[in-house]
């Protein structure tokens, strides 16, 4: 076992964040990331999309009621290595109109390597690991099986440099509660992940279906400046919560 990061500083401001009781909701709207941005702002972190972890060589992800939540954690996000723009190759050749934007594909979907998913009801995919080559495919299907597509890939050395930032995790549980109309959160639990497994069992999860991949390409809303225009809320790898151990060797909880 080697836990080389030093916690101290982490979990020093872990507990005067937790002292400071319920904190509002440092975003304007409800969406998922306020918890998140909440706390890294609560820490000092500013707001960023980077590969680099967020704090003290720990990457820090905040969800909301994570003890009772039944929904995976969100790894990391990753646009395929091949083709080019992969993520407009699949909101054009597999995106359906969007309701209220007609002229807009979107292509949201939850894809597995265990199982095929029935998209949209008029075709199925799947992940396909492919060992040999080192790459992870999304296949395309008609519904009775026949394979239409294979053409969006991602290299295994592309998802183990994605997954670099996880190598040190530190999984930081909300509560929330609404008051005056405004969310606020109360970070009071929290568990460090360390001698990260991930090279060697990332990719076995992923074939074992425990490791899905959502794709996310949809549409602005209606109450947003950018409304009706393609939004790409960022395609990536999740994992449930009980598996989350199997890509660490240490885990150690705090309160």
């Amino acid at each position: 076992m080697n836990c080389t990061m030093d916690t101290t500083k982490l979990v020093k401001e872990f507990h005067r964040i937790k002292a400071m009781g319920f904190i509002p909701n440092v975003k304007q709207d409800s969406n998922d990331g306020g918890a998140g941005n909440t706390f890294e702002k609560s820490l000092g972190v500013m707001e960023n999309n980077l590969k680099e972890p967020d704090f003290e060589g720990f990457e820090i992800k905040t969800k909301k009621d994570y003890l009772r939540s039944k929904s995976p954690i969100s790894l990391f996000t990753l646009k395929p290595s091949h083709p080019k723009d992969g993520d407009g190759y699949m909101r054009q050749n597999w995106g359906v109109p969007d309701s209220m934007y007609e002229n807009v594909l979107c292509f949201r979907t939850s894809l597995y390597a265990h199982r095929w998913s029935v998209v949209y009801g008029k075709d199925k995919f799947k992940i396909d690991v492919d060992m040999k080559e080192e790459r992870i495919y999304i296949v395309k299907a008609t519904l009775d099986g026949q394979i239409t597509d294979k053409t969006v890939y991602w290299t295994f050395a592309d998802v183990h440099k994605g997954a670099k930032k996880l190598e040190n995790l530190f999984l930081v549980d909300a509560e929330t509660r609404k008051i005056d109309g405004k969310d606020f959160f109360h970070f009071t639990n929290a568990t460090v992940f360390l001698d990260y497994l991930g090279d060697a069992n990332f990719i076995t999860l992923l074939a074992q279906g425990a490791i899905r991949y959502d794709n996310r390409l949809g549409v602005y809303g209606p109450t947003t400046n950018k409304a009706g225009q393609p939004h790409n809320h960022g395609g990536g790898f999740r994992l449930d919560k009980k598996n989350i151990h199997k890509l660490y060797g240490t885990v150690l909880e705090m309160s």
